[in-house]
């Protein structure tokens, strides 16, 4: 599939493509590369591919890079069968490596995409070479956690729960007002941008375009959202599996978030280094939940920081 829009003008070397994926055409956003380190990039919770748009050229110095949309999100379908679960999730990342033919390579993941990638991680580490976890929905340690919410994220989260109930209780009546879905979307750049009204537009329209008429049916987008939702709330009420799983983990991984981060405390973040002192990670101040997105640069810079590292203790 080209990307007719010309939205792609603005990041050359990356194309937007079809990759079949056990049967299924799967969206992907790909750049070629010399070297030989292929990287796959995983979308978190109602996003897709272009949220690592800003690094997906950058990252291509190192080897072949692909950002794939999960099914039932951006442009990937969810075929009948389907499990939209973070199990189901792994295992359809895993054959998109197998259709590109990585038999290893370094992953990436953004929040849900972060929790999909530990499982799989640790389920498959002859495959991952390398694993960079990116504000990963990680829960805490004890359930409990989920009764004493951090502070950023009630700050963040509270203002839009009620603007978004707001908006949606008048859009049935079609009374949205223009003010208050630009109120509302303000609020939900502010989780990734600590300054929303800074944010690069063009990076916008093509985030924009893959809710647009057509690509999706809104009944797919629904039925995975609440589906992948409820494997997360699942994996969140009972924690063991997935710090298990961060326990087996064998690759040189990197794990970065920001301390305003309203969706994924920074204390987790800090529980799992704890756990895991072999790891790199940098919970920077003032970011917030998409660092590949909010400050590309400084993402670039700690990965590569990090991957000379482990390539010199190799």
């Amino acid at each position: 599939m080209t990307d007719h829009s010309g939205l792609l003008a603005s990041w050359p070397g990356v194309e937007d493509a079809r990759l079949d994926v056990a049967g299924r055409q799967a969206r992907v956003l790909r750049a070629d590369g010399d070297g030989d380190d292929p990287q796959l990039l995983v979308h978190g919770l109602g996003g897709s591919a272009p949220t690592w748009i800003e690094v997906i050229a950058p990252l291509a110095q190192r080897g072949p890079v692909v950002a794939v949309d999960l099914p039932g999100f951006g442009r990937t379908p969810a075929l009948d069968g389907d499990q939209l679960t973070v199990r189901g999730y792994r295992d359809f990342v895993l054959r998109t490596a197998d259709a590109l033919g990585w038999d290893r390579f370094t992953l990436h993941g953004n929040s849900m995409g972060g929790l999909i990638a530990t499982h799989l991680a640790a389920k498959h580490p002859e495959r991952v070479s390398g694993l960079v976890l990116v504000s990963p929905a990680i829960p805490p340690r004890r359930p409990v956690g989920l009764l004493v919410p951090a502070r950023s994220t009630i700050d963040g989260i509270v203002p839009i729960a009620l603007s978004s109930m707001t908006a949606g209780a008048l859009g049935l009546l079609g009374m949205a007002s223009p003010s208050l879905t630009r109120r509302r979307n303000r609020e939900l750049l502010g989780l990734i941008y600590s300054d929303p009204d800074g944010v690069d537009r063009r990076v916008l329209d093509l985030l924009a375009a893959d809710f647009a008429a057509g690509v999706l049916d809104a009944e797919t987008r629904r039925h995975a959202l609440l589906s992948a939702t409820r494997s997360i709330a699942g994996l969140w009420t009972d924690p063991r599996a997935t710090w298990r799983a961060i326990d087996r983990i064998t690759a040189p991984t990197l794990l970065l978030g920001g301390t305003r981060d309203a969706l994924v405390p920074a204390k987790v973040l800090r529980a799992v280094l704890a756990r895991r002192r072999d790891w790199e990670g940098h919970v920077v101040d003032e970011r917030r939940h998409a660092l590949m997105l909010e400050d590309p640069e400084l993402y670039l810079d700690l990965f590569t920081s990090w991957r000379l590292g482990a390539e010199r203790a190799a």
